[in-house]
């Protein structure tokens, strides 16, 4: 359990507050499960900042090692071998402020960026500039300082890279606003043309480190289990009683941010000792809450052991406890999940909720980095979720149920603006993806894109709630032959054979195109053992050259009576 205590301590160093350089060197090193390689193109060094971003990336149990271009304005070894894991474009904009307006320098590096993606799919970060540096600057406005050149650099610059699969913006102008201490220090500019000052370089690392990178690399958390009593307010509610309870100005503002989070699509749920009456009582009697009962995906209010109450949690939600986060004021109640349920991510609350909102906001995996537009499903289609097991159990038979739900489902064939979440489904779904090939955003874009592909989406609905875009499946053509790069579905939508019949027109479109063999790529892994048996009941062989055909006869005949209206969209 040491290592445990050792990660909930460094958590509270490094996350209520931005920490000294002599505080991040005295952090004790964590378990690294994953390696990464990221490589660096400047115009100025970055070693400042990745030297002391180690401590941040072992709070996800990573090790980041970055390799380094020569210092050339032009770029001119881009991308070095294109072996990396991510790519970053670190410049100081100052340098062609001379020789180019903002707009010529924002589409000189669009054509970088263009010229690199020639050779790999992976992320593109580039950082954009502070509009101030030196001290003095403000007394001199945009039309006659570098300010209004950098401020329209920046806008350029965004724009340019929201649309661009593939690549992030590495926001400094962002982060400078946050920051009220000084962000140049002459001394560093004077002697290693770096013009930035230490807080400001640890404020990049840890934004980088904590945000950026986990955001890159991994799938954003799914979902965050809370304890009540002393984590979202102050007292205990079996004793204090619901209008006994506190809610500071810090309780406030972290349950303000929560439910931020919980719009932005994750999932909030309760896992408290106390009874739930009481807790239903409280969130829907005190008006001065941010956040209501409604706001819950699943709530675990009750005696038992917390892990027992996770496992259930994890159960109602149909996702890996390793997808939580669980926040609990008592070190205890941490070290026993952490015992029984080793995949969860932990965070001790503080008794003012204000720490607390600080650790959730730098917390690696719960950055947001695209739009979701599921988001506002989520929770409501996971209470339905419950409503519709109740349905389950009150009806005579499967079929009876089925058709009570009265879905409708419907398929969009080679959808652009579904790509987003292609690549979406591709990194979060766990128990049906089939290929486990998680795929990068610019593999996604092109399967909606790039002649060659039948990518069809799925959305479904019903009675209860519009569960939106659930499920994909990505077909390569190749002539006579296609082959299933991936096969996904939302845990939110099993059970109710949406996966069969969207399987039935995939493949009745690909007959129709002339396809008469098909390959479809499976892995087996640690979690995806539904979608392997589901697979199973059709191709019980190797998926390699299966009759479209023959394969099709047999997904019709398994899903004839189902009940779903179906629409195809093209």
């Amino acid at each position: 359990m040491n290592a445990v205590l050792d990660y909930l301590k460094l958590t509270d160093a490094l996350l209520c507050s931005l920490p000294t350089r002599e505080r991040i060197a005295k952090s004790p090193k964590l378990i690294v499960r994953r390696t990464f390689e990221v490589r660096v193109d400047r115009t100025m060094p970055f070693e400042f900042i990745a030297n002391v971003m180690p401590p941040f990336c072992g709070l996800w149990g990573a090790d980041v090692r970055f390799n380094y271009s020569d210092y050339d304005a032009a770029l001119p070894q881009l991308g070095g071998d294109q072996q990396a894991d991510m790519y970053i474009m670190w410049l100081d904009w100052r340098i062609y402020r001379k020789s180019m307006t903002a707009r010529e320098a924002a589409d000189w590096i669009m054509r970088r960026i263009q010229q690199l993606r020639g050779g790999t799919d992976k992320t593109i970060g580039v950082n954009n500039w502070p509009e101030s540096l030196e001290p003095g600057g403000m007394l001199f406005s945009s039309s006659v300082s570098d300010r209004g050149w950098i401020r329209r650099l920046n806008v350029e610059l965004s724009d340019r890279i929201e649309k661009t699969p593939g690549c992030v913006l590495i926001d400094v102008a962002g982060l400078a606003y946050e920051w009220t201490g000084s962000l140049y220090d002459r001394r560093n500019e004077e002697l290693s043309s770096y013009p930035f000052s230490d807080q400001a370089t640890i404020l990049v690392a840890r934004h980088l480190a904590v945000h950026l990178l986990p955001a890159v690399f991994h799938p954003r958390l799914k979902a965050i289990a809370l304890d009540l009593d002393d984590t979202l307010y102050s007292g205990v509610l079996g004793e204090d009683g619901g209008d006994g309870v506190i809610l500071s100005e810090g309780h406030y503002e972290l349950q303000r941010l929560l439910l931020r989070l919980k719009h932005s699509g994750m999932m909030l749920t309760v896992c408290s000792r106390n009874e739930e009456q009481d807790v239903r009582a409280l969130f829907e009697s005190r008006d001065d809450f941010p956040l209501k009962w409604t706001d819950f995906a699943a709530v675990c209010a009750n005696w038992q052991p917390k892990a027992e109450n996770m496992t259930l949690l994890a159960q109602r939600l149909n996702i890996d406890p390793s997808a939580f986060l669980f926040i609990d004021d008592n070190p205890a109640e941490l070290l026993k999940m952490a015992g029984a349920l080793p995949g969860v991510h932990l965070l001790q609350a503080d008794s003012n909720g204000s720490g607390t909102m600080a650790k959730i906001s730098y917390y690696p995996g719960l950055y947001q980095l695209h739009s979701d537009k599921e988001a506002s499903s989520r929770t409501a289609d996971i209470q339905a979720n419950q409503m519709r097991e109740t349905l389950r159990k009150d009806a005579n038979d499967y079929a009876s149920y089925l058709k009570s739900l009265q879905m409708k489902i419907t398929l969009y064939v080679n959808e652009p603006s579904h790509a987003g979440r292609l690549f979406d489904l591709s990194r979060k779904t766990n128990q049906f993806n089939l290929a486990l090939r998680r795929m990068t955003e610019v593999e996604a874009k092109q399967a909606m894109d790039t002649t060659g592909y039948l990518t069809i989406t799925v959305r479904l609905s019903d009675l209860l709630s519009d569960s939106g875009i659930i499920g994909a499946f990505v077909c390569r053509l190749e002539g006579g032959k296609a082959r299933i790069l991936e096969t996904l579905f939302s845990c939110r939508a099993l059970g109710r054979e949406i996966e069969t019949v969207s399987f039935a027109v995939v493949l009745d479109k690909l007959v129709a195109l002339g396809v008469k063999e098909l390959g479809i790529d499976t892995v087996e892994g640690s979690r995806n053992g539904p979608a392997v048996d589901w697979l199973k009941r059709f191709v019980t062989a190797s998926s390699e050259d299966v009759s479209a055909e023959y394969l099709l006869s047999l997904v019709k005949a398994s899903c004839m009576e189902h009940p779903a209206e179906v629409e195809v969209i093209e």
